[in-house]
């Protein structure tokens, strides 16, 4: 095992329209500080050196400070998922002593206020969100900003990460939404349709291609045979806060529980994980075949909600996806080639 996720609180107060999580065994509960202790040493045990701390939303939990402290007392490696909006001055000067943090992670729809509180349906969130942004950029502490692309923000996106980059601040637009976890991807109607793609796409060429880097590159001398399409499976598994053991973030497939089953049986032994951990990528026919899979990230999320749970199935909308990627990347080339210039940033996945 590389790494243990969290999900420390079930609740969430935003109500974020693209939002995946709609499992009816995802929203209520909020891991103790002692059982998230304990799932961790079990973790660690197992070999992990990483942990997810997210929700929910991971302030709502009473006891996130103390989480997060048995957590750096492990020695683990300390990744904290939040929206922000909960965090006060005292958070801020707490997550600065953290010795092992990696990252606090938000997600920012847009700098325009109103459209980022569109998306969440919580009004003021946006101008809590950056605050909580600032609070921690003035301490030093290591922040990522995550900006998912949609109908609702599609020409937001790009502003973000300039702001981003303007403050020195990490960041990633993820512009595939993948199907909520009920199976029922009500959510997909906030999907990006390929118009909105190509618009996407050309504000990305925009100030020389500065932000064409997003589209990543082809990744060559991958043996295909020897890469597991269910990779987000083989080295870490999700505990949610009613104590759910699931394989991980996304995919809601009960396991068992941290009350009444052990991590390592769990993690060693459960025959969806061993059945996942046995299929690569040349075992899809479709994969096997694809002439554009040197562009694939392969996320297995998106096969799985789309086929309700069902393994060796592919998500025919990701894979178009992959496809209308590939041009836009061989596109982005010609053109900043035309341009004599190269990209910003060197990715295999963008």
């Amino acid at each position: 095992m590389q790494r243990i996720d969290l999900e420390i609180s079930n609740p969430c107060n935003e109500h974020c329209i693209h939002c995946y999580r709609h499992s009816i065994n995802s929203q209520k509960g909020f891991l103790s500080a002692a059982q998230a202790s304990s799932v961790m040493e079990q973790a660690k045990k197992l070999g992990a050196s990483e942990v997810t701390i997210t929700g929910g939303e991971a302030l709502l939990n009473p006891q996130w400070r103390d989480i997060v402290c048995s957590a750096d007392q492990l020695g683990l490696r300390i990744s904290l998922f939040t929206n922000g909006s909960l965090l006060e001055e005292s958070g801020a000067d707490f997550l600065a002593t953290v010795t092992n943090l990696k990252e606090v992670q938000f997600s920012l729809y847009a700098i325009d206020e109103a459209i980022h509180d569109s998306i969440t349906q919580l009004p003021g969130s946006c101008a809590r969100t950056k605050k909580a942004i600032s609070l921690l950029h003035e301490r030093s502490v290591p922040i990522f900003v995550s900006c998912p692309g949609m109908k609702e923000n599609k020409v937001a996106v790009t502003q973000v990460m300039r702001w981003c980059d303007a403050n020195k601040i990490n960041s990633c637009a993820n512009i595939f939404i993948f199907g909520s976890s009920d199976y029922k991807g009500a959510n997909l109607v906030n999907r990006l349709s390929n118009e909105d793609l190509e618009d996407f796409f050309q504000l990305s060429l925009e100030n020389e291609g500065e932000l064409s880097y997003i589209w990543g590159n082809k990744c060559s001398n991958i043996d295909f045979s020897k890469t597991l399409f269910y990779s987000g499976m083989a080295d870490s598994l999700l505990v949610s806060g009613d104590g759910t053991i699931y394989p991980m973030i996304g995919f809601y497939e009960k396991l068992g529980n941290i009350e009444t089953d052990s991590l390592e049986d769990i993690y060693n032994n459960h025959p969806l994980l061993l059945q996942a951990r046995s299929i690569y990528v040349d075992d899809i026919s479709e994969c096997k075949n694809c002439s554009v899979k040197e562009y694939c990230d392969f996320c297995c999320v998106p096969h799985l909600t789309a086929h309700r749970g069902l393994f060796r199935k592919v998500d025919t909308s990701f894979c178009n996806f992959i496809r209308l990627k590939k041009d836009f990347i061989n596109r982005r080339d010609a053109a900043l080639q035309q341009q004599g210039k190269c990209h910003w940033k060197d990715s295999c996945n963008g």
